[in-house]
């Protein structure tokens, strides 16, 4: 077996690093003045347990990241393996149609942010902090309600540049 060692030398080689490592797939929803908006995020994790707390990084161009800039909520839909149209529908950056039209959704109980219905599970969150960091916004949510909804269900997960699924135990 051979392992490439390298420097980083740049932000396609970091890229290139990167693919390697997988990471489970969202949708970031959160309401903002002309209703409701989302965006697949894959850069999402646990922070704290005590608060229960999420953190969530999210780009500068963005049409979220415009919305999440003033939100005082958001909520994290982790994806289900067989959700791969949601993932791509959410991720594009201009989409034809509202991506809330072909969706199941409903209003969080807490705070009124989208919840997809059929996602594996969702963190209904208060925004804690915003801290910016290069051409990112970190978002910290203190979670108000956290949520199964597909217990049985394969978590989605991106690597090398794919949607892929796990085998839950």
């Amino acid at each position: 077996m051979v392992i490439e060692a390298c420097a980083v030398t740049g932000a396609q080689r970091f890229r290139d690093v990167m693919r390697h490592f997988p990471t489970g797939v969202t949708v970031l929803t959160t309401t903002g003045p002309a209703g409701p908006h989302g965006m697949t995020a894959n850069a999402v994790m646990s922070l704290s347990l005590s608060p229960p707390s999420v953190l969530a990084a999210v780009h500068h161009g963005t049409n979220t990241h415009a919305i999440l800039r003033t939100a005082a909520t958001f909520t994290v839909n982790i994806l289900a393996a067989d959700q791969r149209d949601c993932a791509e529908l959410f991720a594009r950056s201009d989409p034809a149609e509202d991506p809330f039209r072909t969706v199941h959704w409903e209003p969080s109980a807490v705070t009124g942010d989208p919840v997809l219905t059929e996602s594996l599970a969702t963190f209904d969150c208060h925004v804690e902090r915003r801290i910016a960091v290069a051409d990112h916004s970190l978002i910290v949510g203190t979670v108000a309600d956290a949520a199964i909804h597909r217990p049985d269900a394969a978590p989605m997960v991106f690597a090398r540049s794919r949607f892929q699924t796990t085998t839950p135990p």
